[in-house]
């Protein structure tokens, strides 16, 4: 695997993220207080009802990078054209479905989350936008699948950085000029639609010989690109269950207002998770060439090495999550919502750390053996259980009760079961896992925790710039600290001669 392809594209993935990040701590405060609660959490939910459509993608998205990463390296072109344009005709037909289903749940929509009787035709209207962007959106993303199957993820980015500073001035725009629900939808919608048309322009360019026709859909390819996808759509669909079902349980139960003060907690979480499932996602085409040739030694140093890089990206997150994210949530949007927050965040901060122990790494390493059908159960099983008890929670310890819910399946499968059971198909020590993973990486947090303790002393939890300056401060310092103490000298001399510098 080309480390300096890798530390490429992770690092132009990160930087896209970085400044979604930047632009989205500095529009939520200003949409919740333009919308309302109850606007911003029925956009809440509307996004999360377009994010449950990811359902329908069947693992084939999987499929398209998987393959064309083959068939590219084969150079077999033909066979990369018939099978991304059956997959583009059965998309197409999943796109049609969505709109379809957006139809006809206009009517009982305002009904089934309990929206104010004012919001009720705003949104309407915005989930019949949302619509008609996934009827487009659908058949639009193998075009970035093929980019990600050619690994040019810095392609992606580049068109993606463009959009988002597109979207976010068009969102401030209308929010300033008329807050309004329908707008910030009409706004989502014509992102939708124009990430499809970049995707599409950049695809076209990066590979000429790239071919896509409904008349090259082939049904007997189907099977095997089914085979291989649906126990990709298990996992996805496990993830559906943990990640999108919450909105929608606190509504029913509470309503859209009460989605909001979720919301907020579970925003800062994504940010550290979608920075990580990006870093992962780079790995899956590598990961499937290492697999084909049955590099079992190579797997197994991977998921030793990459657990224990992963998460030392994770603990500083999660330790400024744990003492100073009231501090975070209150300066974010103000103190009355940082005190309420807290609670969801602390459960959510440690479901997160138990999310990616269990599948940060393991997720690529199974898609790349073409073997997800036990780990998509085992989070089949953890989506169903943290659904199961969010309901029941919901309404005895509120929104607090849905994220404790989100922490106890996790926190089970992430820490035991997932990777119990990757270790016995990798033929390694899940003891060995265990040291590796959490006790290598926590001696650095000591000098980190200490470092929050001193800013908060002399009050640089108060502002923006002071805080954001000691949590870069507490990323370095662990970096620094897990370089000596984490990383053995192998794994040292291993990342510096593949970064040609020894």
């Amino acid at each position: 695997m080309d480390l300096r392809r890798l530390v490429r594209n992770i690092s132009s993935q990160w930087l896209a993220l970085g400044a979604q990040l930047l632009i989205s701590v500095l529009m939520t405060p200003f949409m919740v207080k333009r919308l309302g609660d109850d606007g911003y959490g029925i956009i809440a939910l509307i996004s999360g009802l377009v994010g449950y459509s990811g359902i329908l993608y069947f693992g084939l998205g999987a499929a398209v990078v998987k393959f064309v990463a083959e068939h590219h390296a084969k150079e077999n072109y033909d066979e990369l054209n018939a099978t991304c344009s059956t997959i583009f005709g059965v998309y197409l037909a999943f796109g049609a479905l969505c709109f379809a289903f957006a139809l006809a749940l206009l009517g009982p929509l305002p009904w089934l989350f309990k929206i104010p009787a004012q919001h009720a035709n705003d949104a309407r209207i915005m989930l019949l936008m949302m619509g008609v962007g996934l009827l487009v959106q659908f058949p639009g993303s193998v075009y970035g699948g093929i980019l990600m199957g050619l690994e040019r993820f810095d392609v992606m980015n580049k068109y993606n950085f463009v959009l988002l500073i597109l979207r976010s001035a068009a969102v401030f725009t209308v929010l300033l000029a008329r807050p309004t629900v329908v707008l910030v939808g009409a706004v989502t919608m014509a992102s939708l639609i124009a990430e499809q048309v970049f995707a599409y322009v950049y695809a076209r360019r990066t590979l000429p010989r790239l071919q896509l026709s409904l008349a090259r859909f082939e049904r007997p390819r189907l099977k095997v690109l089914f085979t291989f996808s649906a126990q990709s759509f298990l996992f996805t669909l496990s993830e559906k269950l943990i990640n999108y079902t919450d909105e929608f349980v606190i509504s029913q139960a509470r309503g859209p207002g009460a989605v909001t003060l979720y919301v907020i907690p579970l925003r800062l979480v994504d940010y550290a998770r979608d920075a990580l499932d990006k870093a992962t996602l780079v790995l899956m085409p590598g990961v499937s060439a290492t697999a084909a040739r049955g590099d079992l030694q190579a797997l197994q140093s991977l998921w030793r090495f990459g657990n224990k890089a992963i998460m030392c990206l994770v603990a500083p997150v999660a330790l400024v999550f744990l003492m100073w994210g009231e501090h975070v949530l209150s300066l974010w949007l103000d103190p009355v919502r940082g005190h309420r927050g807290m609670p969801v965040l602390f459960w959510l901060a440690l479901a997160f750390i138990a999310q990616v122990a269990g599948r940060g790494i393991a997720r690529p390493i199974f898609e790349g053996l073409g073997e997800l059908s036990t780990p998509a159960r085992i989070t089949v099983i953890e989506g169903v259980v943290n659904l199961l008890m969010s309901v029941v929670l919901v309404r005895l310890w509120g929104v607090e009760g849905v994220a404790f819910a989100t922490f106890v399946p996790a926190a089970v499968t992430g820490l035991v079961v997932m990777p119990w059971f990757v270790c016995r198909r990798l033929e390694t020590s899940y003891l060995k896992h265990l040291v590796n993973t959490f006790l290598r990486t926590l001696p650095p947090l000591a000098p980190c925790a200490g470092l929050l303790l001193a800013a908060e002393r002399y009050g640089l939890h108060r502002r923006v710039l002071p805080m954001g300056a000691t949590c870069l401060a507490v990323l370095v310092t662990y970096l620094f600290f897990a370089w000596w103490i984490t990383f053995k000298a192998e794994d040292r001399r291993v990342i510096k001669a593949r970064m040609g510098r020894g």
